[in-house]
């Protein structure tokens, strides 16, 4: 059993509430669907479930076209529970075989009544099974509804906050037998989710969506600190209790001041320039005013090590590379850019070898802990459109006692060369000064070990303490 999504795209009026949402999922999947207030999560289910028609995209399961089906058609393939759904004078049992109404011709058959009986059974409703669903608790009643939904024989359950308004024994009573049930059944379940741990504990795949598209899907790996901070804004530790993954919100032992705010305020509005850079690769030497002799000062500034494991980040065509080289006879270099071409430029400069290698990535994608003597950012820093993550995730890279290094040969004038050649491709920005560093450093564990900042070049060094 499969459910593929792909290319959903779905607005009120003139306002785009999701666009190219895609996933998909398979029999035995429980899959979490995450995001703050306001994101689209519902509206995503409602769009799966073809509650809401899609302006683009479609909705598979095992190859049928959910969106082209009617109501019954949907009702017989996808179980949908919604949240807050209205009680009634009818009886639990009565409620439930609502459920088998897809299936049903003139009248209720001898089926119809077997199957509610055994998912009432099978949910454990059978004792309330004759008592109207407006006389028992809220955590019985969620089970009615989604005993409802099974009730229709569906592939797919879909549960919108299926927990919620429900005291904590309720919750994990109701998600520990919805995984039961899809395990059992050959089933596949998609739930909206406000409580990330219970997510964790329960889903085995994951959708975090942020300003009505998805930012992350995948297995538990998705799941990091870096990945929950950018979705809901908040810095959080991802831990373990008792084997399983548990996410505590934390907060930054140093106050942003309104100066550094301000500064990361205005660097948002630069974007990602992979365009810019990959169209100007082959000439960059050219378009570059590195100064040989302020390389080979910032290089022995930096203090590289015999030994030392470097990450050198944003290394467009490789310009400190020959100077770790010349420095260094043991220890390994990593040159990554974000730009392809760039990558190529600095390869056919300085081939791979045993001490140098290569890689194509995005510095936000960072996921290695603890790898890295030293990490340096030359030249590069302007162009980060949000330089506290990207500190963040450096930081976390380094080795205890490592150090991170932001350098910049002729910086003011530098980055008036790099604007003026890119014209309109690419906003004006700027470095910040040495006390909104410190700043940023501490914020994320660095102790500042050196700091310069004048008109021939700006560098600082942090160290993780």
């Amino acid at each position: 059993m499969k459910i593929t999504v792909n290319g959903i795209e779905f607005s009120y009026g003139s306002e785009s509430t999701l666009s190219d949402i895609g996933f998909e999922a398979r029999q035995g999947d429980i899959v979490a669907i995450l995001g703050p207030n306001g994101v689209g999560k519902t509206t995503f289910l409602k769009c799966i479930n073809n509650i809401h028609t899609p302006s683009a995209g479609t909705v598979m399961v095992d190859g049928q076209d959910i969106l082209s089906m009617n109501r019954d058609g949907v009702a017989k393939v996808l179980g949908y529970v919604p949240q807050g759904a209205v009680t009634s004078g009818s009886t639990v049992f009565e409620s439930v075989l609502i459920g088998r109404k897809p299936h049903m011709g003139m009248g209720v058959s001898d089926k119809d009544i077997h199957i509610v009986s055994r998912v009432i059974d099978m949910l454990g409703l059978t004792r309330i099974s004759e008592k109207k669903v407006n006389e028992i608790s809220g955590g019985e009643y969620q089970m009615v509804q989604i005993a409802r939904a099974l009730a229709q024989q569906p592939k797919v359950l879909l549960l919108d906050e299926p927990t919620s308004n429900l005291d904590l024994r309720n919750q994990y009573s109701i998600l520990h037998t919805l995984y039961h049930i899809v395990h059992e059944n050959g089933m596949c379940a998609i739930m909206t989710n406000h409580d990330i741990n219970q997510a964790l504990r329960f889903c085995n795949r994951f959708v975090l969506m942020k300003d009505g598209k998805i930012f992350a899907a995948g297995g538990v790996e998705v799941m990091t600190s870096d990945n929950i901070h950018e979705v809901y804004g908040i810095d959080v530790a991802v831990g373990e209790v008792d084997g399983y993954k548990v996410v505590v919100p934390t907060e930054l032992d140093h106050v942003l001041s309104d100066k550094v705010l301000d500064f990361l305020a205005r660097r948002k509005k630069n974007p990602k320039q992979k365009e810019f850079f990959d169209e100007r690769a082959e000439g960059w030497d050219k378009i570059s005013i590195h100064n040989p002799d302020k390389v080979a000062m910032i290089a022995d500034i930096i203090g590289i090590r015999q030994g030392d494991s470097i990450l050198d980040v944003g290394t467009g065509t490789g310009v400190m590379i020959p100077y770790y080289m010349e420095r260094m006879s043991e220890g390994h270099v990593t040159a990554v850019d974000f730009s392809p071409k760039m990558i190529e430029v600095a390869k056919s400069k300085n081939p791979p070898s045993g001490m140098l290698s290569y890689n194509v990535m995005d510095i936000y994608d960072l996921n290695e802990t603890k790898s890295y003597d030293k990490i340096v950012c030359y030249s590069c820093f302007p162009h980060f459109p949000d330089p506290l993550k990207a500190i963040r995730v450096m930081a976390r890279a380094l080795k205890d006692g490592g150090e991170l290094v932001i350098a910049h040969s002729s910086s003011k004038e530098h980055i008036n060369h790099v604007h003026s050649t890119g014209g309109d491709v690419i906003q004006l920005d700027y470095l910040p000064d040495a006390g909104i560093m410190a700043e940023m450093y501490e914020a994320c564990g660095l102790q500042v070990t050196m700091s310069r900042d004048n008109d021939e070049y700006y560098i600082m060094i942090g160290m993780k303490v």
